[in-house]
């Protein structure tokens, strides 16, 4: 790479760590620590369950991998009490605990700790859901440090900043419903605002999803993710191209709808990058998006029901 392209690379990334990158890092290094109550048996299950990836739940076109193991010393973070048949629990050392995940039979006893309490079944595909649901404040952390929480986290925040783009697609389109002149002035600074923020709530998805998929962000990821923006320039293209025959609200519907697929579509390429480290193209980006395009225009009619729009 050239002085002049390093350069280059140097002041996007000034700007776009201002976003949250050390935000990010550092909700990733948040101290917590799980219970693991039962059996020797079942807490070495427990403890390769919290370090297993389970691929397949991303739902994506590739082959699964649940053997996939975290590097990171995981006995750090784990409180670990094991307790044989018929002993009974001495609890003292979970009062630290930010929750148990508990061996079936032991649930009622850990209970009276007044600890939240985890019945471990790992045939249970909706157990790390749940643990991720009642512990926002620690959700970046557990997903950087325990791989199994990983798909189901990156699909949360790809959700929510498709939700989000979809949505400001409607708040940007506001001026072109006003009447002159306010119209002639405010549209032209809502096509700018509207490329900001899309723009904005990309970088900062990708930050999110390297973070929870178990990386520290730095000034290497602007450099490898170049294929990023590469991709969102392609989705807008491809949106253009569609939206150019239709009326105009049918346009805002499906201008919604895109810009919900698009982000899950990106989205969906950042993890696969991550994970893989195979980088996609265009094929992939429609190939995806076609599959979320029906949520994002149920999405799109349920921001217009809201009324977000004047006289609509």
């Amino acid at each position: 790479m050239g002085h002049e392209d390093n350069f280059i690379f140097h002041r996007i990334w000034n700007e776009l760590s201002q976003i949250n990158m050390h935000k990010i890092n550092r909700v990733c290094q948040w101290n917590f620590q799980i219970g693991l109550v039962g059996s020797e048996a079942v807490i070495q299950d427990m403890i390769e369950w919290l370090s297993s990836f389970p691929y397949h739940d991303l739902e994506l076109p590739v082959p699964s991998n649940d053997t996939v193991r975290s590097n990171r010393e995981i006995m750090k973070r784990l409180i670990v009490v094991p307790v044989a048949a018929g002993e009974e629990l001495v609890g003292e050392k979970l009062s630290t605990a930010d929750f148990c995940i508990v061996e079936t039979c032991m649930v009622n006893q850990v209970k009276q700790l007044r600890v939240d309490v985890y019945p471990f079944d790992r045939g249970d595909k909706g157990l790390a859901a749940q643990i991720l649901a009642n512990h926002e404040g620690i959700r970046f952390a557990l997903s950087h440090n325990f791989p199994v929480f990983r798909p189901e986290h990156a699909k949360i925040e790809i959700q929510d900043t498709a939700v989000q783009n979809a949505a400001w697609v409607f708040i940007a389109a506001i001026p072109t419903f006003l009447p002159p002149p306010h119209k002639a002035i405010a549209a032209p600074l809502a096509s700018f605002a509207d490329f900001i923020v899309l723009t904005v709530n990309e970088v900062k998805l990708m930050f999110e999803l390297i973070g929870l998929l178990g990386e520290k962000i730095q000034f290497k990821h602007i450099v490898e993710f170049v294929f990023v923006f590469g991709l969102a320039k392609i989705a807008r293209g491809i949106a253009g191209i569609i939206l150019t025959p239709l009326p105009a609200k049918t346009t805002l519907l499906v201008k919604g709808a895109l810009a919900y697929a698009f982000t899950w579509a990106i989205g969906e390429a950042i993890v696969f990058f991550i994970v893989a480290r195979q980088k996609v193209g265009w094929r992939f980006l429609m190939q995806r998006a076609k599959c979320h395009y029906r949520r994002g225009m149920e999405n799109s009619k349920e921001i217009l029901k809201k009324r977000v729009l004047p006289n609509t």
